[in-house]
């Protein structure tokens, strides 16, 4: 592939423009896993290792239950391969240990395509959760400042899924504005607006109570990109039920943003808008910064349109999706009809 020195002078001086966007996309804790365990030994260090990794690579695929590949199988026999730091914590086991270790993302996302397993992009949408639960007597709303074992118990499993999700401060503000009676009764037109202050794309409502026979059951709605999708929990307490619906929430969130092709492929897309040294600099950033997108080349620069072939696993309509997810890039619908597989429009911070 052959690149011009005029746009490598560009990229040059558009370093000193722009920061690492990989750092804004990624969530902080995407590969850091705790793991409890009982000793510092060699041995302990190598099994919590092997669970760790587990969990990092549920989060990267947004599969529950990852499969057992031979790629996988080899990983989990030598999971230091796949880590750069460690450190032991105070936890909160019995011997009041944990396994801090910080994954490698490079080498751990060549694992995942060689096993080919799907990637879960790391820019994951916030999930804000309004939840309210009456225990015959009276109705509490949970928020992220008070104690509960539910609230626990579903940070923890979104952590273990990779989902960003918060619950309210119910602080003033958040008090001024919904109250238990609105979250029973799903208020969209009191939700939604409280909820756009945490930066949520997602809203998951719940609602809890205790049956007469003693058994807790639950509903639950997430409202997600116009829809509204409910799950029914009756099984187990309701701490089980909390943990259940943020696996469906993690299911439901994957499936929609993981890109599931075995075979890459090479796609000619073609870019406007690019104006400036940042702009190009910006833009060859924030494409190298994304999983599912293995290389970038550039082809030619012609006025503000760069032609680029991208290698990657997504197709066309999908990965054009996933771009546009992110408000930066948006299908050119102005485009006179040529031979890239996708045209877009490039947008400026």
């Amino acid at each position: 592939m052959q690149v011009r020195l005029s746009l490598l002078s560009m990229l040059l001086v558009s370093l000193a423009w722009c920061g690492d966007l990989r750092a804004a996309v990624v969530l902080s804790w995407l590969y850091e896993v705790s793991i409890p365990v009982e000793s510092q030994s060699r041995q302990e260090r190598k099994s919590a290792s092997s669970k760790a990794l587990l969990i990092a690579l549920t989060r990267l695929t947004g599969l529950a239950h990852v499969p057992r590949t031979p790629e996988v199988t080899a990983a989990l026999q030598s999971p230091e391969s796949y880590y750069n730091e460690f450190r032991f914590v105070a936890g909160q086991t019995e011997a009041g240990l944990e396994l801090v270790i910080q994954f490698d993302s490079v080498p751990l996302l060549e694992l995942v395509k060689a096993a080919d397993l799907p990637i879960w992009r790391s820019s994951r949408r916030r999930v804000i959760a309004w939840v309210v639960v009456e225990d015959g007597v009276t109705r509490s709303l949970l928020g992220a400042t008070g104690e509960s074992i539910i609230v626990d118990a579903m940070n923890n499993q979104a952590k273990i899924r990779g989902i960003p999700l918060l619950l309210p401060l119910l602080d003033l503000q958040d008090q001024l504005q919904v109250t238990p009676a609105a979250v029973w009764g799903r208020l969209s037109q009191v939700l939604e607006p409280a909820s756009k202050r945490y930066g949520a794309e997602v809203v998951l409502v719940g609602r809890a109570e205790i049956a007469e026979s003693g058994q807790w059951l639950s509903d639950w709605e997430f409202w997600l990109e116009g829809r509204v999708i409910p799950w029914h929990g009756s099984e187990g307490d309701l701490l089980d039920q909390a943990v259940a619906v943020v696996d469906v929430l993690a299911d439901e969130l994957a499936a929609r943003s993981a890109v599931l092709g075995r075979e890459t492929r090479e796609l000619q897309v073609s870019i406007d808008g690019i104006r400036t040294p940042a702009d190009y600099g910006e833009l060859l950033q924030y494409l190298e910064s994304l999983e599912f997108v293995d290389s970038v080349g550039v082809a030619q620069l012609q006025g503000t349109r760069l032609s680029l072939l991208l290698s990657t696993r997504a197709a066309p309509e999908q990965l054009l999706g996933l771009l546009q997810a992110d408000r930066r890039l948006f299908n050119d619908r102005l485009a006179i009809t040529g031979q890239a597989d996708l045209r877009l429009v490039w947008r400026r911070r």
